[in-house]
């Protein structure tokens, strides 16, 4: 990877065009939920960017609810930066983020075609949750993490 990345998390909730234009360019289906979501959450909402020369060129929103989990949903990275390893990056920073927090698990629900990017992250299929990934963050990480940028 060869340009400067800043992961950001956000005061305010992204504009419902701002996703909208993430998930047209990822050729998700329009609508969803944005922005804060219209379903019930368990926890903080909290979007996260990652930005490249200050643009942004990758999003996520987490529903941080310490001290189970943090829900991950709407990852997505700008098709121009795809396959580059911004999103690798970018997880690997979430990770930490929700350490901060002490929560010690990722899940989500991988959309058609993204699974195999999460497998390589090491999330696993969640035995309670059909059809979800889980990742259980190690505490230690956090010190690794930051020796690796």
């Amino acid at each position: 990877m060869d340009f400067p990345l800043v992961f950001r998390p956000l005061p305010a909730p992204l504009s419902k065009k701002t996703i909208q234009a993430f998930r047209k360019d990822a050729g998700w289906p329009p609508g969803g939920d944005a922005p804060g979501g219209s379903k019930p959450t368990h926890g903080k909402v909290q979007w996260v960017t990652v930005d490249c020369r200050n643009k942004m060129i990758g999003i996520a929103r987490l529903e941080l609810a310490p001290p189970q989990f943090c829900y991950l949903s709407d990852l997505i990275i700008s098709s121009a930066y795809r396959r580059k390893g911004v999103g690798d990056w970018f997880m690997k920073n979430i990770e930490r983020y929700c350490l901060q927090f002490g929560v010690p698990r990722l899940l989500l629900e991988p959309r058609d075609g993204t699974r195999e990017f999460y497998e390589k992250m090491h999330f696993v299929a969640d035995p309670y949750v059909g059809g979800f990934l889980k990742k259980d963050l190690n505490p230690f990480q956090r010190r690794t993490l930051a020796l690796s940028r």
